[in-house]
């Protein structure tokens, strides 16, 4: 049930995030660059896979892997990777404004269907692939991975650090 609302919470980020893209005027953006807080998608993203790979540095580190599950644990990682591209596609503006409203609608409804599939998919992966991992550690390794891998509740409370 947990992972439902888990799962629910994602999509509903992602339809939102996806939707807010299209509402914000275009003369916005250099008015939130200037303030900071318009983000290069490309520099969030090598920030965010440097974060990950020190992340699962540590994690390996506190871990104690034994050589027999070093295999298991470079699979874990590779299929959990953050992806290279970005999963949900932009749509070009310009061809959206020569659309009508119905079939506007049409096209970001089918834009949102594309992305949801690509982001489940991808869940799905990570999923799989940390469930076989897990099941390869000791019960005490398990309990380091559970504790190192549970979100930071400041972070489920809104605030930061």
């Amino acid at each position: 049930m947990n992972r439902l609302k888990t799962t629910r919470i994602a999509i509903s980020a992602l339809f939102i995030s996806s939707t807010f893209a299209f509402v914000v005027p275009t003369q916005a953006q250099p008015m939130m660059g200037e303030m900071g807080m318009h983000h290069d998608g490309l520099q969030m993203r090598e920030r965010m896979a440097k974060h990950w790979e020190q992340r699962q540095a540590e994690l390996k580190t506190k871990l104690h892997l034994t050589a027999a599950q070093e295999s298991a644990w470079d699979v874990f990682v590779q299929n959990t990777k953050i992806p290279a591209k970005a999963l949900a596609q932009p749509l070009n503006r310009e061809d959206l404004a020569k659309l009508s409203t119905p079939e506007r609608m049409d096209k970001l409804a089918a834009a949102h269907e594309t992305n949801l599939a690509a982001m489940q998919s991808h869940m799905k992966q990570r999923s799989d692939a940390t469930r076989t991992f897990y099941n390869q550690l000791s019960v005490e390794q398990q309990k380091v991975f559970d504790a190192e891998t549970l979100p930071e509740q400041s972070h489920w409370k809104g605030k930061r650090n």
